[in-house]
Parts: structure tokens; sequence; C-alpha cells
């Protein structure tokens, strides 16, 4: 099929525009694909284009004639897609061993759980521990939505340890997250560290992290923005680039904690871990200085930067409201963005290092984080982005507002209303009560932005500080 051919060659060259046509064609004209369809679907999803991606899916549904397997998959894009609700209501709706029947239980109680459902999501999980013991994703979802100090549950967690070692190393690794929460909650220290410890060395097994290759990233994120390549670049644009505002700093740092303060305002329609960037440094072949340099040289604008950025952002969102953009590592793009996207607010949370290297410790991160399974590669990690903050706090000045997480829960009032000012938005109750704001929430603090802002995140680290020594010795050197 010559559409196919056409599709096969804009891949190979990387041309998003000839792509997103092939498959749009192919769409109009109904092609019989049947399981290509799926394909094109997850082609279409981790490019950033969700409108194709969901065309895509539903051609393949289609094609099974409405298949409870297939309707399964088009359920896994809604929450890929941040459409938690629709992803509920449609697993809802699917026959109870879809897509088996402890799964089927676990996905309803993870996508209630990020709408804050917390009822819901532990009936749901409850039955998935019951039918597979032992499973470790569905054990660490549960474990964040109860107390274990006083949960029967917990009982039924540790009589799981021998199904559990039946499991492969991540799901294992899961189970073990589950049982270091398990302890936290008792107060046995030595006992929740020894936990989690077991987990992220399971972690590092399958994921190692290279020193080097995180340091080359990070000096080269800093290079080629001297003699005011941001500034130059900022004068040439044509549009609006106001739309996103952009959360970074650490995992466990409150990010996520001043995303839902902003996303409760009135003119901020949502936000999340977008990782949408990664698409803008795509384009530019890198997110240098001298990279953006390459690319203005060989024909690209910066109007082409801001427009794709926004166009992937309207996939996601839709056109109306402004949206947080708290994507992980966006310290490594920050040139990218202030160059793109001049009009964007830029918000850097910074946390005390300690308790925000125990945090990282003891967090599983979903898509794989490889520095946080060693106290020392945290330690080395942190470094490299306390270099970033202060490169960036120089060059960038007043655009880069940084938030100290400790004031900013101490002095709500103070940080909220400085918060609102540096993103141009005006004063309103909802945003001093963000607790009230129903939404969807996908990172490991959904929990607790659900509760009033308040300093239990502070000196978390506390009962462990001689297990953290190792991150305590290699902190303050390279």
């Amino acid at each position: 099929m010559p559409l196919v051919e056409d599709l096969k060659k804009a891949l190979t060259v990387h041309n998003r525009a000839a792509t997103n046509s092939a498959v749009t064609k192919l769409l109009e004209m109904n092609a019989p694909l049947g399981e290509h369809w799926r394909q094109f679907a997850e082609l279409m999803r981790v490019s950033g284009e969700i409108t194709l991606a969901h065309r895509a899916m539903d051609a393949f549904v289609a094609s099974t004639g409405n298949n409870p397997n297939a309707l399964y998959s088009k359920a896994v894009l809604h929450t890929q897609s941040g459409q938690m609700q629709e992803a509920y209501n449609l697993i809802s709706s699917l026959p109870a061993n879809i897509p088996d029947p402890a799964g089927h239980q676990y996905v309803l109680g993870s996508a209630a759980m990020t709408m804050g459902m917390m009822d819901e999501a532990r009936e749901h999980l409850i039955k998935a521990v019951k039918l597979k013991p032992g499973w470790g994703p569905a054990w660490l979802t549960l474990a964040t939505t109860i107390n274990f100090a006083t949960d029967p549950l917990a009982r039924r967690l540790i009589a799981d340890r021998k199904a559990a070692e039946k499991q492969g190393p991540s799901d294992l690794a899961r189970y073990y997250f589950a049982v270091g929460k398990m302890n936290a909650s008792k107060g046995k220290a030595d006992a929740t560290f020894a936990a989690f410890q077991k987990g992220a060395r399971l972690l590092q097994f399958e994921n190692r992290y290279n020193r080097k290759n995180n340091e080359t990233g990070a000096q080269k994120a800093m290079a080629g923005f001297d003699n005011g390549l941001i500034e130059k670049l900022n004068k040439q644009k044509k549009r609006d680039t106001s739309r996103p505002i952009f959360v970074t700093g650490l995992p466990r740092s409150g990010t996520t904690l001043v995303e839902h303060i902003l996303a409760s305002h009135s003119q901020i329609a949502n936000g999340a871990e977008l990782n949408i960037i990664q698409h803008l440094g795509a384009l530019v072949k890198g997110n240098s200085g001298h990279d953006i340099n390459t690319f203005i040289e060989q024909g690209g604008s910066v109007d082409d930067m801001a427009s794709l950025y926004l166009h992937l952002l309207d996939e996601r969102f839709g056109t109306s409201g402004r949206i947080i953009d708290k994507t992980v590592d966006a310290s490594r793009a920050l040139g990218l963005i202030a160059t793109a996207l001049p009009d964007a607010p830029l918000i850097w949370m910074r946390r005390n290092p300690l308790d925000s290297a125990w945090s990282c410790f003891k967090t599983f991160f979903i898509h794989g984080v490889a520095w946080s399974y060693d106290l020392k590669d945290i330690a080395h990690h942190f470094m490299l982005e306390d270099q970033l903050l202060a490169y960036w706090q120089q060059r960038l000045g007043k655009r880069l507002l940084v938030v100290p997480y400790q004031e900013l829960v101490t002095s709500p009032q103070e940080w909220i209303k400085r918060l609102l000012v540096h993103c141009g938005l005006e004063e309103e109750p909802s945003v001093f009560n963000p607790q009230n704001t129903k939404r969807v929430v996908m990172t490991a603090s959904a929990l607790q932005v659900r509760k009033p802002i308040n300093q239990d995140g502070l000196n978390v680290a506390a009962p462990y500080v001689k297990h953290m020594q190792p991150f305590i010795e290699n902190y303050t050197r390279m």
C-alpha cells in the first residue's frame, strides 16, 4: 500500500508532518490494517499526537468488532493520555477478567486513586491482592492509600512475602517498597530502610546509573547560551507563549504541591508531568545553545519551536486555559524552554537536600530514575542539579523563581502570592485551599496534595540519618 510506504519513509527521516499526513490519510480511507492500527496508535501517542493516537486506536477497536481486549487497549491509552475518568468508565464496563481478574481491579484502583476516589481505590486494590497474593504493583499502590499502623492489612502484606518472592525483580521491588511504607508507618526506622534498600537494589540491577552520561548531559544543557543568545532569539517570537507554566526541581521537592496550588486557579486548565519538551529537543536535535544556533542556521525558527510545543499542549489538553508543565528533568531543557517560550513563567522548587534524598530513595518512580537507587548516586545527581540551578539563576535572573519548600509550607500565604504574581494570575481563594480542588494527580504525591498545606514533609529524613551517611559524605564533593 503506497501510503504505508510513505509512512515508513517519513518515520525513517523523522518527518513529523509527513508521518501525521500519512496516518491521517490511512484513517480517512478506512484502510484495513487490523492489528497495525494499535501500533500506529502507540506511535502517535509517543510522538505526542494524541488526537491521531485515539483515532488509530478506534480504528483498531472497530477492526476487532469491539473485542473486550481491544477496548482494554483503548482504556490504557486513556490512562496514558491523562484521561483517567474515561479510562475508569471504560474498564468498569468490561468483563471482570479483562485483562485478567487481578489486573482489572488494579487498573480500576490506580485510576480511582489518581482522581482522589480513595475509598473506591482501596476497594479495588484489596480485591487485586486477594486475587493475586504478593503482587507488588497492587500492594505498592494500596500502601499509599492506607495507614498500616492501624490497618489489619499489614498482616496480609507480611504473609504475602513468599508469594511476592516468586515475582520478577520489578514487581518484587514494588513489594519491598510497600513493606518499607508499612514499617515507616509503624516507626521502625531500621526495618524501613532495609526494605527500601532491598527494593532499590533489585531496580539498580536492572537499570544502572551512568554518572558520565549524566554529567555530559548536564554540561551540554548549559552550553552555548552566552552572548545574549536567548534574549536575541526571544525578540523573534511571533505569538503569545504564556500558556504553559513550567515547574521543575528535583523529584519529591514539592513540585506537585506547586502544580496543585496553581491548578486550583480558575485560569489554569490542568497540569501534569507532560514530557513533551523532549519533542522540542528532537526538532532542534539537541538542547544546547549550539544546537539551537545550528537549527536556526539550517532554516528553522523560534516560531517553529514554539508552534510544535504549543500544538502538543493543545493535543493533550485542548485549547483553553493555561497549563502547568511539571516535566521531570526540565532543568536539562531550560535553555530550549526559555528560548522558544519567552512568556512562559519558570519555577524551580528547592527542598532540604537530606529530606529530598530520603524521599527519592524511598519512592518507586514509574518511569525509572536510575540515580535514585543508591545514596551515593543520589548525591552525585543532586550536585549536578545544584550546578544547573546556579547556572540558570545567573543566566535567567528574575525569569526563574526559586521557591524553598520549607518556606512554602511554613508561610503559604506569602509564597502563594509570590507564585501568582510570577505567573501573572490574580488572587483567588481557591489557590490558598488547594486540597479542595478535584483533579487528576498522577505522581507519587497524589495523596499528599489532597490534604491542607502542612509541614509533614519537613525533617522526614531525621529517623534515618545513620543510614543516610553515604549521601551526607558524598553530597559536598564530586
